[in-house]
């Protein structure tokens, strides 16, 4: 499906009022989501593997589980694999450029938790991933990600690479616009505007390239921040 970017001027009350109702929409669908992650990653797993809670929006996966090598795009517009990241661990979010607001404070919060992390953050790979291939181009990502840190990676992609990658993630993500009952219905090739509902946590992929950690949305840059100076074993 393509899907086409914003063209047509639209009323800034209709557009503000869309966008508003969208926001309130796509929290509830998180806080769903999430909810539906945390099962996936618990039970699907043997009985010895389980993501054990910890304080904060953490959970521990335990014990830690392969995460199978995927190449997408980079922002520099080369083919990037995940495995070229190992070595050091990475700190994954899946997200898209044009979010109103989970992707861009997440973001942020990562800056947050490599400025707290000090020497050590240079230690750690930030990954953000697009859902949205279709309008998040690699100069677009790049564009995006130098707002919070010209270190931090992105990665771009079609639709079916990356539900193929997304499946030991749980990952889930829809291009949606307001249907005429006001619930979100799936965008098709006449939404000039649409968002993606996708899922909102942050990943954990130890240095050996295993998942170890999820944090669920709202989690505080100072947990992450202390989960990565015992994954560096560092205290």
């Amino acid at each position: 499906m393509q899907i086409r970017s914003l063209g047509r001027r639209r009323s800034p009350l209709i557009y503000y009022g869309m966008f508003a109702l969208l926001a309130i929409i796509l929290f509830v669908l998180g806080t769903r989501l999430g909810a539906i992650l945390f099962e996936k990653v618990r039970q699907p797993l043997p009985a010895e593997n389980r993501a054990a809670a910890a304080p904060g929006g953490a959970a521990k996966v335990e014990p830690p589980v392969l995460v199978q090598d995927f190449t997408l795009t980079s922002q520099t517009g080369q083919p990037l694999s995940l495995s070229e990241l190992r070595g050091q661990p990475v700190l994954l979010f899946f997200g898209y450029t044009h979010c109103p607001e989970e992707c861009p404070l997440t973001l942020a919060e990562f800056t947050q938790v490599k400025s707290q992390l000090g020497d050590l953050g240079d230690r750690v790979h930030f990954l953000f991933i697009s859902v949205d291939g279709e309008r998040d181009t690699p100069s677009v990502m790049a564009d995006f990600l130098q707002r919070f840190d010209d270190s931090f990676v992105g990665m771009t992609g079609d639709p079916d690479s990356l539900r193929q990658l997304g499946t030991q993630f749980g990952l889930m993500f829809e291009a949606v616009v307001p249907g005429n009952d006001g619930s979100p219905r799936p965008a098709t090739d006449q939404d000039e505007n649409y968002f993606v509902s996708h899922i909102s946590p942050s990943f954990l992929i130890d240095q050996g390239g295993y998942l170890s950690r999820v944090f669920f949305y709202g989690t505080k840059p100072n947990v992450i921040a202390s989960n990565l100076r015992q994954l560096l074993n560092v205290g």
